[in-house]
């Protein structure tokens, strides 16, 4: 689903080079859950700006559901983007004067779907989140836990082939916190594949792999048995 060989990133100044990420070496595959964890500036933001086609790398290759991304022009790169990946932000991102349904529709509109299409595609996606019957609501009327619940709708009607979502939970309460991730495991026991990058480390133990980036580099990376199995990890390398 995707495959990073030896990524390296470099943002240049007058004065100064830094290396966000350097010879990074990640494959993940289609139906994973993959926690990415590490400090501040560790690198994650760059991984996963790379990894949704919306930033480039300087060295190394990088495939996405078979599609090698190099060489693409800008037009590729974002057709390529909105037919494969849905992003989940830690903003919502959501359009404070659009209701619920004009939201989800913007993305799609740029598909080029027909209007029947694209109804049927947002009222799939709201009755997976649990918020079909707010269909006509605004941003405003929700709760931060149903925002987030949106931007997740929003994401799967696009049917992507791979979710990435950015601190999904860092601006939620507890409860809600761990309503989006149980939205997000169940979503990912149907079968999405799901990359997040969190700051929680009781969520990264719950998914089935965790990554630690530092300084740019994959410095630990542990495999989890199924949450719902209560295991501890069962390889780490």
């Amino acid at each position: 689903m995707l495959n990073m060989k030896n990524i390296s990133r470099i943002y240049r100044s007058d004065t100064i080079q830094t290396h966000a990420l350097r010879d990074f070496n990640l494959e993940v595959k289609e139906g994973e859950f993959v926690a990415v964890t590490g400090p501040s500036g560790s690198g994650k933001s760059t991984f996963l700006n790379i990894a949704g086609l919306l930033d480039g790398f300087d060295q190394g290759s990088y495939e996405l559901d078979g599609v090698n991304i190099q060489g693409l022009n800008d037009d590729n790169l974002s057709r390529l983007r909105n037919e494969k990946i849905g992003f989940i932000f830690q903003n919502y991102n959501l359009i404070p004067d659009f209701n619920l349904f004009d939201n989800i529709d913007m993305p799609l509109r740029y598909r080029g779907f027909s209007a029947a299409k694209r109804k049927h595609l947002i009222n799939d996606a709201l009755e997976q989140v649990g918020l079909a019957s707010r269909v006509n609501y605004l941003p405003s009327q929700l709760s931060g836990g149903q925002q987030q619940r949106v931007a997740i709708a929003r994401a799967l009607a696009g049917e992507p082939k791979i979710l990435l979502a950015d601190e999904p939970t860092g601006n939620l309460d507890s409860l809600m916190a761990r309503q989006v991730m149980e939205l997000l495991h169940t979503l990912n026991e149907a079968g999405s594949t799901i990359i997040m990058v969190t700051h929680d480390p009781d969520q990264a133990r719950a998914v089935g792999r965790n990554i630690q980036v530092i300084d740019g580099q994959i410095t630990d990376h542990s495999v989890y048995a199924p949450a719902h199995e209560n295991a501890s990890i069962v390889v780490k390398s």
